[in-house]
């Protein structure tokens, strides 16, 4: 009943609320899965930066890599990563930074519009939910009579 009396006033009140709260956290927490997904720490990158023979190899110009041996596979990571990107991390808490950089704008990005995505789905399932029960209820009316 929506005018209840005493402490069951507002349960429809508090159990949408609840509901909201816990479609935005599953929201928020869809978004930032995504954002992970689409921009991960790169094992190799990771690897080849804290190699202690590829320190040289870090501190190099990006006009040097080229004439440096990239063709063992532990450079391959760092190498291909520096020389695709412009401003590229030379070192592996600027590349993870940058990383979480970049997973933090996508997530700023995509929040809004996840949540408002899965408040619509929110209202659509309460809408047909109520729209059934109603169809029940109306039914159950018309084969009592």
């Amino acid at each position: 009943m929506l005018w209840a009396s005493g402490r069951n006033r507002y349960r429809w009140l508090v159990a949408l609320v609840k509901m909201v709260v816990l479609f935005i956290i599953i929201a928020i927490g869809m978004t930032w899965a995504g954002s992970t997904y689409d921009h991960p720490i790169d094992r190799s990158i990771v690897v080849g930066m804290g190699a202690p023979e590829c320190a040289e190899f870090a501190r190099c110009k990006l006009a040097l890599y080229f004439s440096q041996d990239s063709r063992t596979a532990i450079f391959a990571g760092p190498f291909l990563y520096r020389t695709t990107f412009p401003d590229a991390a030379d070192d592996l808490h600027s590349y993870k930074a940058s990383v979480m950089q970049d997973r933090i704008g996508e997530f700023r990005q995509l929040v809004g519009y996840v949540c408002l995505l899965w408040l619509a789905v929110a209202g659509v399932v309460i809408g047909l939910t109520y729209a059934v029960r109603f169809g029940y209820q109306w039914y159950w009316r018309g084969t009592q009579r």
